[in-house]
């Protein structure tokens, strides 16, 4: 009897152990390792690879792109890629940079420092690579560790230090981080661990006359959130659109409500990228445009494709613009493999005072 009371207790001992071992764990990998003040940040490089633009430019290229943070399609697959293929990854787009030299780039999924990609900050090889003196970064996850994809544990996120970018050729004279509603149908070991879903707003001085970048990328897994992000961020642009020409662009997670196929997608057939009350509600805005809608969607919906980037089925990334104060003059998907989404193109103009 006695033999047993031990073992009983032993037992419970093992187990509170590995119980607070576990709270630990839990409060350690899912605190941040960045103070607040560090989370939105404007950065300027000294860079003379391109000469400064010109001051009688009378149009400007600016780019959309969730960089999946240079994993091409391995971008939350079962897999880990060697250090050369996130190299490979980062030359191939580096050199369409150089060779369309958009003015600004908006970027989701970009890494500053995560175990996924060795560690290094991909804003600033970006950024000293290809030219550009300007950028702002805000940060959308900052955890010590994420468990991420949950088994095997050898393909673990772990640290992870990611987040939204703009990078511009003119400089930046204003960056915020706002927040949107976070996830509400998932457990709190879920909520705990997930990113932040943002808005990031950048004000640019070009040439005397000011632009405002909204940087977004709304959230994937439910529908009622990013209905309500999406309604947040029209309240956002509400606020800005009569004193600044705005671009609306990022990755929105939702197909028009056009689009011929809303679900059923073979690579993930669980998932419903419905947006005929999310994107709607962008195109139902009387002062905005959305650069592929109109005419372009109607003419060749699969032109306007975004993801996956290897076999393109479906517009998830979109750029919409203030028509009473920009012009588009030309929009494109461009073809590039470095991440699971193809980035987008657009030339503009601003329309006269």
């Amino acid at each position: 009897m006695r033999s047993i009371k031990i073992a009983l207790l032993s037992l419970l001992i093992i187990l509170g152990i590995a119980l607070l071992f576990l709270v630990f764990f839990f409060f350690w990998a899912s605190s941040g390792s960045l103070p607040a003040d560090r989370l939105s940040e404007i950065k300027v490089y000294s860079n003379s690879l391109f000469p400064r633009p010109l001051q009688s430019k009378s149009s400007f290229k600016v780019m959309t792109y969730n960089i999946g943070y240079l994993s091409g399609m391995l971008n939350n697959q079962l897999a880990k890629a060697d250090i050369a293929f996130f190299q490979d990854n980062a030359r191939k787009f580096e050199h369409m940079l150089r060779k369309i030299q958009p003015d600004f780039i908006g970027f989701q999924e970009i890494d500053y420092g995560s175990y996924r990609s060795y560690f290094h900050n991909q804003l600033d090889q970006i950024a000293m690579h290809s030219g550009y003196r300007y950028a702002a970064k805000a940060i959308n996850w900052d955890m010590k560790y994420v468990p991420f994809p949950y088994w095997p544990p050898s393909v673990h996120f772990r640290k992870i230090i990611s987040g939204q970018a703009v990078l511009s050729r003119y400089p930046i004279g204003m960056a915020r981080r706002i927040e949107l509603q976070p996830v509400q149908h998932k457990p709190f070991y879920y909520r705990a661990f997930y990113l932040d879903r943002l808005v990031q707003m950048v004000r640019i001085e070009i040439n005397g006359r000011q632009l405002l970048i909204m940087n977004i990328h709304l959230e994937a897994y439910e529908k009622e959130t990013r209905e309500k992000q999406a309604n947040e961020v029209l309240k956002i642009y509400r606020s800005v659109r009569d004193r600044y020409p705005v671009l609306l662009i990022g990755d929105f997670n939702c197909v028009p409500p056009q689009a011929s196929q809303k679900s059923g997608f073979v690579d993930e057939p669980d998932m419903d990228f419905e947006g005929r009350n999310i994107i709607s509600l962008f195109l139902q805005e009387e002062s905005l445009k959305e650069a592929f809608l109109d005419p372009e969607f109607n003419l060749s919906e699969t032109k306007t494709f975004t993801f996956p980037s290897d076999e393109p089925s479906r517009k998830l990334d979109y750029i919409f613009y203030d028509h009473r104060k920009i012009s588009c003059i030309k929009v494109e998907v461009l073809k590039l493999d470095s991440s699971d989404h193809r980035p987008v193109l657009m030339e503009f103009s601003f329309r006269p005072d």
